[in-house]
Order: C-alpha cells, then structure tokens, then sequence
C-alpha cells in the first residue's frame, strides 16, 4: 500500500514538473526570465515585445556586474529579469552577446 502511494505521489510530482516546464520556457528556477529588453521613456521598458515598468529601486547590471543606467542599455539587449507579484520589474541583469 505504502509503495502505491509513494508511485502516485512520484508520478504527479514529475507530471507537474513537466507541465511547468512547458508553460514558460524562458523561467528559471529562481523566477527570473530570459529576454530581449529595449529601454523606452523611463520607467518604461519592452522586454519580448511587452510592456513592463521599472520598480523603483530596480537594479540593472552589466555584463561585468557593475551597476548600469537604463539609459545605457543598448537596445534589443538579451537580459535576465525578475518581476515581483505587482508586475514591476526590480532586477535586471544583462547577458553577454555570446549568451
């Protein structure tokens, strides 16, 4: 009885890890995402053609990890970010080209 369950158990475990996995394939395990960012009026930037606004606060940094302005990100820049629960944008990180 005990080994049935644990079966059960195993097999909704992967089944919902899998469908995870297919709902957003750009997330990673800490809950930032992957995308091409361009910086609009601030707090405003587009990140794979969406609208997002900057939390103030945000962090951007650079591909050497030094702090960068938004305005001195080039545009079309692949990126790391994270959005918090009200849709702000409050880390960015941008990734090398080779990336």
């Amino acid at each position: 009885m005990r080994t049935i369950a644990t079966l059960i158990f195993s097999f909704t475990a992967l089944a919902a890890a899998t469908l995870a996995g297919c709902a957003s394939s750009n997330r990673l395990s800490d809950g930032s995402m992957i995308g091409v960012m361009t910086t609009r009026q601030l707090p405003v930037v587009t990140i794979d053609s969406k609208d997002y606004r900057l939390a103030p606060g945000a962090r951007i940094v650079g591909a050497n990890n030094s702090s960068v302005t938004p305005n001195q990100v080039p545009a079309n820049s692949k990126v790391r970010y994270r959005v918090d629960a009200s849709g702000l944008v409050t880390h960015v990180w941008l990734l090398p080209p080779d990336r």
